[in-house]
């Protein structure tokens, strides 16, 4: 009687890192505009492709770099 041998690879727990996306722009003019959409757009691919990471949020900050705001979304960070 021939025995028969059934292989059954391991299989690596694949843990997940959540990511966000953080882009920024000084100002709401049309070529930062455009800029942030490059940001997010790169940004975006990059994450796919890492098998280990999912994209949660994307974060986006306009302000002005002259008006030395303390940009409330993000806690205090640039003070």
């Amino acid at each position: 009687m021939e025995k028969k041998v059934n292989y059954i690879p391991a299989v690596r727990s694949r843990i997940e890192k959540k990511v966000g996306i953080y882009c920024r722009v000084s100002t709401n003019d049309m070529q930062q505009l455009n800029s942030l959409t490059a940001q997010i757009s790169g940004l975006t691919r990059l994450v796919a492709t890492v098998d280990t990471w999912r994209l949660v949020d994307v974060y986006i900050d306009i302000a002005s770099s002259k008006s030395k705001s303390l940009r409330k979304d993000f806690g205090g960070l640039y003070n």
